[in-house]
């Protein structure tokens, strides 16, 4: 079971590396479209936003599950995992028990862009200081972990207006990664995703009991 829980570093950043240059130009195309909804929802939130950012999130989600190169245990748990993201973001479309929002309070709605600005920008910058170097990188949008960031800071804004059970489903794996990934992978850009991962915990637990009500 330890060995079916090891990854090797080189093994799968060739896996990424391949995997980069074969879906390009995919990864500006999801920032890009990630930017916009982003800059639409600041700006001029509607039911209109909300549609599109869950079939915008129901899609990547999708895309990880079949396109990234997960391998063995991984690929399994997290295929799986992913496929119920998207499947309770689709659900959502037509739901709407979600309602992404920035807060109103400045210093809650700068820290939510924090964190967005952290899955755009910094995690790469991480990456890349860290030396690791395109296509050996992982990058938003194509890449759980930096989505995982994104997903989780629209999550956040939208309490209590937010269902537990895909907030936990996205929590848990993120202090999970967040916690293994820069061991196994030397990944240390993944210690924004366990920020974010543990902010998001103590967000449900002092909201548990108005999460999902709204």
């Amino acid at each position: 079971m330890i060995d079916a829980l090891m990854i090797d570093a080189e093994v799968f950043f060739n896996s990424v590396s391949a995997y980069n240059v074969s879906i390009f130009p995919m990864q500006i195309v999801t920032l890009v479209v990630a930017v916009i909804l982003t800059y639409l929802l600041l700006v001029k939130p509607s039911t209109a936003v909300n549609k599109l950012i869950k079939i915008y999130l129901s899609f990547t989600f999708v895309w990880l599950v079949f396109m990234f190169p997960f391998e063995g245990f991984f690929k399994i748990v997290f295929g799986l995992l992913h496929l119920a993201i998207a499947i309770l973001f689709f659900i959502d479309i037509f739901t709407g028990k979600i309602e992404f929002k920035f807060p109103e309070t400045s210093g809650k709605r700068y820290f939510m862009l924090f964190l967005i600005f952290s899955a755009f920008v910094l995690y790469p910058l991480i990456e890349y200081m860290s030396g690791h170097l395109y296509p050996k990188i992982l990058l938003f949008g194509v890449a759980p972990c930096p989505t995982t960031i994104f997903s989780l800071a629209l999550l956040i804004g939208a309490v209590p207006k937010v269902g537990k059970i895909i907030f936990i489903l996205l929590i848990f794996p993120a202090i999970f990664s967040g916690l293994s990934v820069p061991i196994m992978l030397g990944v240390w850009a993944d210690l924004l995703l366990l920020f974010t991962g543990v902010y998001g915990l103590i967000v449900l637990i002092k909201n548990w009991k108005l999460t999902g009500k709204g």
